[in-house]
């Protein structure tokens, strides 16, 4: 399972200032095929600097795989990406 890469990211409006909502769609390969799911994320900082990431997968949406592993993969990506200042700010 590998994350190839976040298309369509949009931020959605929000009026916490910790809170940052996008939606996405994602390219992932399962085994020996490439699937592209709509997602949604969220990015909250901590008191002390520390991000957690929250990601969804939309409605209707069906998976032949575990999702633990995408939804873990998809973290490890947002996280490197929110790092490198790829992501949409408001």
């Amino acid at each position: 399972m590998k994350v190839l890469e976040l298309n369509q990211i949009h931020i959605d409006d929000n009026y916490i200032y910790y809170r940052r909502n996008y939606t996405a769609q994602a390219k992932l390969e399962l085994l020996s095929k490439v699937l592209d799911a709509n997602i949604s994320f969220t990015i909250e900082t901590g008191p002390f600097g520390d991000k957690l990431i929250y990601v969804d997968l939309a409605p209707g949406t069906t998976i032949d795989y575990p999702l633990i592993p995408i939804k873990s993969a998809l973290k490890t990506y947002i996280l490197t990406m929110d790092n490198e200042g790829k992501l949409p700010c408001a």
